[in-house]
């Protein structure tokens, strides 16, 4: 269990944006509190030699947690789960993907974030059928449609990859 949460504050370290550290000297074991200690017990005999940054963002992470609600708690575990039994390729394909979304313009992000909802909104079936779609792309395709998205002007874009009725006679 304990492993666990460490594990996750550890991910949760990873995930969390690169802030300016102001205090750039290590800290003692003792001068953690003892929630935080209890907390990052894992790290105990190691603590000394873990970098400042590296520690800061450990006791962000342990007071994140401490935060947390148990749902919550929950949640991130079944995610550290999920991401431990991701293949590794994967993952590293993945934390790319992260960095290049946390290098785009703020409006950018939220403009992506906007179509992430809209998608996840659609019905199950709907979902499934875009996906469907999606694979069965050559990736020039692929590639076209994402320059196209990219490249318009926010109020020339069309709704993301909707579906296509057939065509009705009237």
């Amino acid at each position: 269990m304990v492993f666990k949460t460490l594990c996750l504050l550890v991910m949760l370290g990873l995930i969390s944006p690169a802030q300016s550290v102001a205090a750039e000297q290590s800290q003692s074991w003792s001068s953690l509190s003892l929630q935080e200690q209890q907390t990052l017990q894992r790290f105990h005999n190691s603590w000394d030699k873990i970098a400042a940054k590296r520690q800061i963002k450990l006791r962000k992470g342990a007071k994140r947690w401490a935060s947390m609600h148990p749902a919550q708690k929950q949640r991130a575990k079944a995610e550290l789960q999920r991401w431990k039994e991701t293949p590794k390729d994967k993952r590293i394909v993945m934390r790319q993907r992260f960095k290049r979304f946390q290098r785009l313009p703020p409006e950018k992000r939220r403009e992506i974030r906007s179509k992430r909802k809209w998608f996840k909104s659609l019905p199950e079936g709907e979902r499934f059928d875009l996906r469907q779609r999606w694979q069965q792309m050559e990736p020039a395709q692929r590639q076209k449609l994402r320059h196209s998205w990219i490249n318009n002007a926010p109020q020339e874009r069309a709704k993301p990859f909707t579906m296509r009725q057939p065509n009705q006679k009237q």
